[in-house]
């Protein structure tokens, strides 16, 4: 008679109890996973019934430990070959800074369950790295006792977006510094981007007129108008036709030109060949 397969399956052939064999069957898949997966117990557990500012010192200063550190997080961190990574201080890589204070008051705003928390961590070669972590936690009885997650190295991602903060700075700095009105239109006709000059000109702030559908801002009264000539004209360079001007009811005079992919730049009026 042929065994049945649950005789002769290994994990069931093991004489350990159940929970043991469970226990190492996690342990082996967390070990085999690229993802850095991490476990910080604290020696005091932190008391979260306290005012926010003393749950922050109490999770740095409360003796954390690493309980569980894979070796993907050894990778991740730069820690030399041959060392232990939970016998390394936690301090090391989570040193309490302004970020890593943020990023404790963000998993208390959230009971210590969120993905994608953004912290400042330090590798084992002393560069400081952005990294984002998904975090849950063990808590009894209002007391912290440890908390563990997933990391992931999100620098690459920070470093560009920094690049482009950076140059949508020195744009906003180049528009405000420009003396004519200058507004960007969404597909939708609503202004994405506008200068001082042409704030100035709408009669309103600047942040008053980003998100505002343009007819409202151009020609405010043109419901009431014998004809639509101006809104058709806004309308149809949106929508893709041919550059035009246009005058909005302040009697101020604008040029309007299509946008790649949908919405229209508004500039000073100029000589269009006979637009109207």
């Amino acid at each position: 008679m042929n065994e049945s397969n649950a005789s002769t399956h290994p994990a069931n052939s093991d004489k350990s109890q159940p929970g043991d064999v469970e226990k190492r069957i996690l342990a082996g898949v967390l070990s085999a996973s690229s993802d850095a997966c991490w476990c910080m117990e604290f020696g005091t557990p932190v008391d979260l019934t306290a005012p926010d500012h003393e749950v922050v010192r109490q999770v740095f200063a409360n003796d954390p430990f690493w309980r569980f550190a894979n070796p993907a997080m050894a990778q991740l961190y730069l820690l030399d070959a041959g060392q232990n990574f939970t016998d390394r201080p936690v301090r090391e890589i989570f040193p309490r800074n302004r970020q890593n204070e943020e990023f404790v008051l963000n998993l208390l705003a959230n009971g210590f369950e969120v993905d994608a928390a953004p912290a400042l961590d330090r590798r084992y070669d002393g560069v400081e790295i952005y990294v984002e972590n998904d975090v849950r936690a063990h808590i009894e009885g209002g007391r912290l006792l440890r908390i563990f997650g997933i990391v992931r190295d999100v620098g690459k991602h920070r470093r560009r977006e920094l690049a482009l903060q950076r140059r949508l700075d020195a744009a906003l700095a180049l528009l405000s510094a420009v003396e004519a009105p200058l507004v960007a239109l969404d597909a939708d006709q609503r202004i994405q981007v506008v200068n001082l000059a042409a704030a100035v000109a709408f009669q309103r702030s600047m942040d008053d007129c980003l998100g505002q559908a343009a007819a409202d801002l151009l020609i405010p009264s043109e419901a009431s108008a014998p004809n639509g000539k101006r809104k058709q004209l806004l309308a149809a360079v949106v929508a893709g036709g041919a550059a035009g001007n246009l005058t909005d009811d302040f009697g101020a005079r604008w040029s309007v030109a299509p946008r790649t992919g949908g919405g229209a730049i508004l500039g000073p009026g100029r000589d269009l060949g006979g637009a109207s």
